[in-house]
């Protein structure tokens, strides 16, 4: 007979004995007579299958005067609080459950039991009277079960016995079903015995007449697998290493970790290895076995790669040591991580580059200075120690400056600072204009009372082994104006009716302003460096004075300005010197001829003889020539011109409007024979007088 048709033939495994009448009253009417309950004995079923239990129930016919009448009948398993679930409601028992119910009795019939069946069935009923509601009990007892194959390692480690056992107490005889992957073996005996161990196959049992409901199958481990969990491992984290298998009987496990020989070194015996903090030292190979009494399994290995943050960070460079300007150089970021870290650079705590592990330059000026770099992953993070990269370099162009800022002030202190940025650092000399010779070597050129002459351009040159370079700056001392001079053109005394500009000039920085006064006035007369005066007239004698002013002081001087009446004074020089020349030239050729005309006097003559032929000279002897010479005031000093003595004839000539007149008197003598050397009576006199300023 095939497996089919023993499933075909099965029958339904029930009982139906009926029992001892158990007698429960409900709260309310306990201990009364007349109420009862009996159930038909507890039963033990193969899962799968159908079972069915009954109960006899009885009641009194009337109660407390009033006729019973039934109502409801329902079995449960199910009591809360006085709450009953009627198996038909059910949700467990959907579909399975047939009542079977008479006046006085109920069957309860239950399908393709199972395990979770396996509990203590009640009947409830309730009639009409209010308190009329009885439950029986102890109620029947279900157990289900099904067949188990009991596995036994006998003495010989190649023979294994295979048992097939059921929990319920089955009519005898019992015949027995086996099956190899789900194919009967021709025996139903209740044991089989195998040959070989680690077999592949699978192994059940049944109850012959019950063939749909055969035992679990008993195999070999199979399918052995070893679980990390959490997937990732962190250090110091918990991980926990668990082996699994399906097997029937259950297995039994070692975890193993692969050695530096890559062999086994037995790490736990169990399904599970737990690291409660793993390390790093943890990373490595890992493995398990399963086992029973008919096989075993090794599962295939795994590695565990614990993960960490940074561990440590450095930085190398390449070349080491100074480097010169225009080199190339590489810095190197190094760490410990898992995964590999990602690297920042940075230059005085500012980022230069992300991403890559090296750093290239050609270094200038602008590269030397401190240099970290930083390792990070998603485990953590950490700073390399900082690396200082020297680069040598010429001097840059210097910066010039001038303090105190601002105007530079006569009489302060002033301090010129050159500075260039320079490795090795620079030394400094300061020079003047284009002169070669150097002031000072001296990072500072310190003026301690700065003046005028300082004023120009100066430079410093900043040097080093690697080159030089310079820079200038100018120095512009300022300062009030200085005690300015004064002038008048044209110079001395100005005839009234012309012109006179004054003019005023004065060293200053920055640049004065110019103004003109008059003694005695609060308004200026004008500004800038000249002033002029046309049409000039008495009132404009006087002083005038010049303010000459920056922002830093004022100076001023004072001119005087004298202004005289107006003269034929230049006609006349030039006529009068002619005419002196003319009559000078005449006097000479007319004091000739009259001396050759006149016989010289006796010796012991008389004096007053002289006098007598004097007087009888002709008339054109007699006649006086006058000359008037007006001076101007600039001629401070009489100028004399003497000629011969004799008596000084006067005539008055006067003009109008002319004070100021002088007078050549020329008297023509009597000429003698012999004249006297000491008394020379044709000596000619012309006196030339100035006035005296002021008349």
């Amino acid at each position: 007979m095939s497996y089919k048709e023993m499933k075909a033939a099965a029958m339904s495994f029930s009982a139906a004995i009926r029992g001892v009448i158990v007698l429960l009253m409900a709260a309310d009417v306990c201990g009364q007579n007349g109420w009862a309950v009996s159930y038909s004995p507890s039963i033990c079923a193969l899962k799968g299958s159908t079972v069915e239990m009954s109960c006899n129930y009885t009641y009194p016919v009337i109660y407390k005067n009033v006729q019973i009448v039934i109502e409801n009948t329902f079995w449960f398993t199910k009591e809360s609080n006085g709450n009953y679930v009627a198996l038909k409601d059910d949700t467990d028992y959907s579909d399975r459950v047939k009542y079977q119910c008479t006046e006085k009795s109920c069957s309860l019939k239950i399908s393709n039991v199972t395990q979770t069946d396996s509990k203590d069935y009640k009947f409830r009923f309730t009639t009409n009277h209010q308190s009329g509601k009885y439950t029986g009990s102890p109620g029947v007892s279900l157990s289900v079960t099904d067949p188990q194959v009991k596995v036994n390692r006998l003495d010989d480690p190649t023979r294994i016995q295979l048992t097939c056992h059921t929990d319920c107490q089955l009519p005898r005889p019992v015949s027995y079903v086996w099956l190899e992957d789900e194919t009967p073996i021709t025996t139903e005996n209740k044991n089989v015995f195998l040959s070989s161990f680690n077999t592949t196959h699978r192994y059940q049992c049944a109850i012959k007449g019950h063939e749909d409901v055969p035992s679990p199958a008993v195999y070999a481990p199979r399918t052995t697998v070893l679980s990390v969990t959490p997937s990732e491992t962190v250090e110091g984290s918990s991980v926990t290493l668990t082996c699994s298998s399906d097997a029937n009987p259950a297995a039994k496990y070692n975890i193993y970790r692969v050695n530096e020989g890559q062999h086994g070194q037995l790490l736990r015996t169990g399904p599970q290895s737990v690291f409660s903090s793993i390390q790093v030292s943890d990373t490595g190979r890992y493995y398990c076995t399963a086992g029973n009494d008919l096989g075993s399994q090794t599962s295939p290995s795994i590695d565990i790669n614990v993960k960490y943050g940074p561990k440590s960070c450095s930085v190398s460079v390449n070349p080491s040591g100074t480097v010169e300007e225009g080199n190339p150089v590489s810095l190197t970021c190094s760490s410990d991580a898992n995964p590999a870290a990602n690297y920042t650079w940075y230059k005085e705590n500012k980022i230069i580059l992300t991403g890559s592990k090296v750093y290239h330059v050609a270094v200038g000026s602008e590269h030397r200075g401190n240099y970290v770099c930083k390792a990070q992953n998603q485990h953590g993070e950490r700073n390399s120690s900082s690396l200082f990269l020297d680069v040598l370099y010429a001097p840059k162009v210097p910066s010039v400056s001038i303090s105190p800022s601002g105007d530079i002030m006569e009489g302060n202190s002033v301090t010129l600072t050159c500075s260039s940025d320079a490795n090795p650092a620079a030394n400094y000399t300061w020079y003047r204009g284009k002169d070669k010779k150097p002031m000072k070597s001296n990072k500072n050129l310190i003026f301690n009372s700065i003046n005028s002459n300082d004023s120009g351009q100066y430079y410093c040159t900043a040097t080093n082994t690697k080159g030089q370079n310079n820079s200038r700056v100018n120095v512009d001392v300022k300062y009030a104006p200085r005690s300015p001079s004064v002038s008048l053109s044209p110079s001395g005394d100005i005839m009234k009716g012309s012109s006179v500009t004054l003019t005023c000039s004065s060293d200053a920085n920055p640049a004065a302003n110019y103004s003109w006064y008059k003694e005695g006035e609060k308004a200026p007369k004008a500004s800038g460096k000249s002033f002029t005066i046309t049409n000039i007239q008495n009132e404009h004698n006087g002083n005038y004075y010049c303010k000459v002013q920056n922002k830093i002081g004022w100076h001023n001087a004072t001119v005087t300005v004298n202004v005289v009446a107006v003269s034929l004074m230049y006609i006349l020089i030039g006529t009068i010197a002619s005419i002196l020349l003319i009559m000078i030239f005449l006097l000479v050729l007319i004091s000739r001829k009259w001396r050759k005309s006149t016989p010289p006097p006796k010796p012991g003559g008389n004096p007053n003889n002289i006098e007598q032929s004097q007087g009888s000279l002709s008339k054109s002897q007699e006649d006086l020539q006058y000359a008037s010479i007006q001076f101007m005031r600039k001629q401070r000093d009489p100028v004399y011109e003497n000629f011969t003595p004799g008596k000084t004839g006067t005539a008055d000539l006067e003009e109008e409007g002319e004070q100021n007149v002088e007078y050549a008197t020329v008297k023509f003598s009597q000429r003698t024979e012999n004249p006297e050397p000491e008394d020379d009576s044709n000596a000619l006199y012309s006196v030339i007088n100035k006035p005296k300023r002021g008349n």
